[in-house]
């Protein structure tokens, strides 16, 4: 008995000091959404694994949550301690983290996968795979967009200079010759005039719209109206289908191989995506899975699934092992992936070079033009 409290004094002086980074743990990996507390999918996936560890030592459910909620400066602490309450009341794990609402309702299903099936440590195992390849997918494309989004932000601040400052000054010194202004330069002063004179104005509207936006698109059309656009507007429906391509194999592959009905399976990832549209097909899939139709067949019909993944889907049910073949297929979507971002990579550096050159030349026009027609002026 003894050795075994030393072995969880020793754990839980790991978790609660540091984690293999040497950083603290707690500190880095909770992001707030929407009000209320959720740990982003890097923090799942550290967590599962470390829950995953403590359960293949021998440790109780109970004592690693309890170990979990006292690492220092953790923001989720209420949150594990509640878990940890209502273990101590009778309540499952996976009941223990629904009712706290922080938890993803994917990760609590599965731990009640692991309760029926006793194989919690592996199923622990499973969802920090799954929670640490969607952190790395979304970290490849945040490395993506890095790029043209800083120099996105630069360009808008070099125009917003130019029009404010520096082509107003540079217009002062034709004022008293009977020059007339090119129709480009004219057009950069009226709106430098406008964006100075009523700013107070344009402001607040500019905030208005924006705040307008966001409202409309949380409303049940708005929802609708943006999986559309991502599903069907090029270039974000070329990288939005992939990344969705991939969230829902490798969630299948997950959920089948943990011996989930399939039908169940399909079900349970349409209420993790977050397209209306995506959401509305999967629900169907699932009634006409329960109905006996084919789940290849279906699923051939939805323009986001990659052919490959429904051809070895139809493989998976000719072998009768749909599991090993959705995992292959996830292996495949992985790869995919990555070689897009690869691709976005490469590609976004010249574009966003030609859209930088064409915009400052455009502005660098309308201050040079006006220096030739003084020279016309005064020959």
């Amino acid at each position: 008995m003894s050795s075994r409290n030393e072995k969880i004094a020793k754990i839980r002086a790991f978790f609660l000091e540091k984690d293999r980074d040497g950083l603290r743990f707690w500190e880095r990996e909770i992001s707030l959404r929407r009000g209320s507390a959720k740990a982003n999918q890097k923090y799942l996936g550290t967590l599962c694994r470390q829950m995953a560890f403590m359960l293949g030592a021998g440790i109780s459910i109970k004592q690693i949550i309890l170990i979990l909620s006292e690492g220092k400066g953790n923001p989720l602490k209420s949150a594990l301690v509640r878990v940890h309450e209502n273990i101590i009341n009778g309540e499952s794990l996976s009941s223990a983290l629904e009712m706290t609402g922080v938890f993803p309702k994917f990760m609590c299903k599965m731990c009640r996968v692991g309760e029926k099936s006793d194989d919690l440590p592996k199923i622990m195992n499973l969802l920090a795979n799954y929670y640490e390849d969607m952190s790395n997918n979304m970290n490849e494309i945040k490395a993506a967009l890095m790029y043209p989004a800083i120099v996105g932000v630069m360009m808008i601040a070099m125009i917003f200079v130019a029009v404010l400052f520096v082509l107003p000054n540079y217009a002062m010194l034709f004022e008293d010759s009977d020059a007339a202004l090119p129709f480009l330069t004219q057009a950069l002063l009226n709106i430098s005039d406008a964006l100075m004179t009523y700013w107070y104005l344009i402001l607040p509207g500019v905030m208005l719209i924006i705040i307008a936006f966001m409202l409309f698109f949380r409303m049940e059309l708005g929802q609708r109206i943006s999986g559309y656009i991502k599903l069907n507007m090029p270039p974000i429906s070329t990288i939005y289908r992939q990344v969705v391509n991939l969230h829902i194999i490798q969630t299948l592959a997950i959920l089948t191989h943990s011996a989930i009905y399939l039908p169940e399976a399909v079900l349970a990832v349409s209420e993790i995506v977050d397209n209306r549209r995506i959401e509305v097909d999967l629900r169907n899939i699932a009634r006409k899975l329960q109905e006996g139709e084919i789940f290849s067949r279906l699923i051939g019909k939805l323009p986001y699934i990659d052919p490959i993944a429904t051809n070895m889907a139809r493989v998976g049910e000719e072998t009768g092992d749909m599991a090993e073949v959705l995992e292959k297929a996830a292996d495949y979507s992985r790869y995919q992936f990555a070689q897009m971002s690869k691709r976005i990579n490469k590609l976004i550096e010249p574009i966003i070079t030609v859209v930088v050159g064409l915009i400052m030349g455009i502005i660098m026009l309308a201050i040079i033009l006006p220096s030739f027609a003084m020279t016309e002026l005064v020959g």
